[in-house]
C-alpha cells in the first residue's frame, strides 16, 4: 500500500502531532510493508537555521519531502505559499505514485489533501488532534477556520483523538476515535533512582495560550511559600513557544524564579529521563484533544494533575489515579497543588504504578494497527 501523509510542520516544530506522524508513518513501513511519503513545510527556527532537506529511510520505503519557502512556523504568508506549493506537488506525486490513501493531519493540511483527493479520486483521511479554538473560544476567525477544516469538509474518513469532535455539527459521519500511543519499551529501558523526600513537578508542552501556563503561575503565586519550601516544590518546564518571554516576565513579577526551572526542548531519551526524575506531571490546559504527554507521564509511572479538557476525563479518575480539576481557575489549581504537597510519598508511587498499567493499554503499535485497518477498509 502506498500512503501520502501530510502535516503542516516538522523540525524545528516537534509537538504531539509531529511525534504521532513519525511513529505512525515509520510503523506502517516496518510492520505492514507500506511505502509512505511524508509532506511537510520547509521551516526555519528563531536563530535563522533552515530545515529544507528531504529525507529517506528504510531503503526508500519512507521518504520525507519539504515544500515551500523556509519561513517561521507561524508566518502566515509562508503558510499560505506552502499550502499552494504542497497542493501542486502532492498532485504531481499522487498522479506519479498512484497513492492508495492520502492521510492529512490537522489542521490546514486537510485543504491540499481534499483538493488532490477530488482531482485524482484518491481516498482522503483527516486526523484531528483536538478542537482547541472551538472548545476554548467558540467564536472568532481561528475558531471559524478550525470548524470549517474539521467539520465543514467531507473526508472519506475522519480520525479524532478526542470525543469532543462529536460536540459539533459535522459533515463527516464516518468518524473513528483512535487515541495517541506511547512506546513503553523506550521508557522501561531507562531507569532513574528516584527519591521521594521532596516533590518536583514537571510540565511538558508548548508555551502557548491553550496550555494554561499563566494560570499555573498565578496558582503558585497564591500558595503559601512556607509550604512550597518545606516540600522542595519546583516545576521543571520542558518545552518552548511564543509566550515563553511573557511567562518569564510574570514569574519575575511574583518573585517565583526558584519554583520554575526552564529546561528547554527535550526529545526521546533526554525527555524520558526528565520525566522520570520528577514526581508529578502537571498539565493546566484550557483545551486539548488527547494529550500525548499524558500517556508519556503514565509510561514514566507519574501521578498526574490535569484539567478536565479534551478526553482527559477518560484517562484520569479523581483520587483513583490522581486528580482532574476544572480549567482556567488559578484558585482551584492552587488548592489542588496544596493537597498534593500534603500527600504521603508512598501513595504517589502506588498511583504511578496504576498509571503505568494504563499506558500499556495505549501502545504505539496498537495505534498503527488500528490506522492500517482503516486504510484496508477504505481501499477494499
Amino acid at each position: 500500500m502506498k500512503i501520502a501523509m501530510i502535516i503542516d510542520g516538522r523540525e524545528p516544530i516537534f509537538g504531539g502531532g509531529q511525534v504521532h506522524v513519525k511513529y505512525l508513518s515509520e510503523g506502517l513501513v516496518t510492520h505492514y510493508n507500506c511505502r509512505v511519503d511524508v509532506f511537510v513545510r520547509k521551516l526555519k527556527d528563531d536563530t535563522g537555521k533552515k530545515y529544507t532537506q528531504d529525507e529517506t529511510k528504510f531503503d526508500g520505503k519512507w521518504r520525507l519531502f519539504r515544500i515551500g519557502p523556509p519561513t517561521k512556523f507561524f508566518n502566515v504568508v509562508g503558510r499560505m505559499l506552502a499550502l499552494i506549493a504542497t497542493t501542486r506537488y502532492l498532485l504531481y506525486k499522487t498522479v506519479k505514485e498512484r497513492y492508495d490513501i492520502i492521510h492529512a493531519h490537522a489542521y490546514v493540511s486537510g485543504l491540499p489533501a481534499k483538493i488532490v483527493g477530488l482531482l485524482t479520486h484518491t481516498p482522503v483521511i483527516y486526523t484531528v488532534n483536538g478542537t482547541m479554538w472551538l472548545d476554548a473560544h467558540k467564536t472568532g476567525v481561528l475558531a471559524k477556520i478550525e470548524k470549517r477544516l474539521v467539520c465543514g469538509i467531507k473526508y472519506n474518513l475522519e480520525i479524532s483523538v478526542s470525543h469532543k469532535i462529536f460536540d459539533y455539527v459535522n459533515k463527516n459521519k464516518n468518524i473513528k476515535i483512535i487515541y495517541n500511543g506511547v512506546d513503553i519499551v523506550q521508557y522501561d529501558n531507562i531507569y532513574i533512582n528516584k527519591k521521594y523526600s521532596w516533590i518536583p513537578f514537571i510540565y511538558v508542552g508548548r508555551f502557548g495560550w491553550q496550555k494554561g501556563i499563566e494560570y499555573l503561575i498565578e496558582a503558585v503565586h497564591l500558595i503559601d511559600k512556607e509550604l512550597l519550601d518545606k516540600n522542595g516544590f519546583v516545576i521543571h518546564m520542558v518545552g518552548d513557544g511564543e509566550l515563553k518571554d511573557k511567562y518569564i516576565t510574570l514569574i519575575k513579577k511574583y518573585h517565583l524564579e526558584k519554583y520554575f526551572i526552564f529546561k528547554g526542548k527535550l526529545f526521546w531519551e533526554n525527555l524520558i529521563k526528565e520525566y522520570k526524575k520528577n514526581q508529578i506531571f502537571i498539565l493546566p490546559s484550557l483545551a486539548e484533544g488527547q494529550p500525548l504527554t499524558l500517556l508519556e507521564a503514565f509510561a514514566s509511572k507519574l501521578p498526574v494533575l490535569v484539567t478536565d479538557v479534551g478526553d482527559n476525563k477518560y484517562f484520569v479518575k479523581k483520587e483513583e489515579n490522581w486528580w482532574i480539576i476544572s480549567a482556567g481557575n488559578e484558585k482551584v489549581l492552587a488548592n489542588q497543588i496544596e493537597k498534593v504537597l500534603k500527600k504521603n510519598s508512598i501513595s504517589l508511587k502506588e498511583i504511578g504504578e496504576k498509571n503505568y498499567i494504563l499506558a500499556q493499554e495505549h501502545s504505539r503499535d496498537s495505534v498503527v494497527k488500528k490506522t492500517y485497518n482503516e486504510y484496508v477498509l477504505l481501499t477494499k
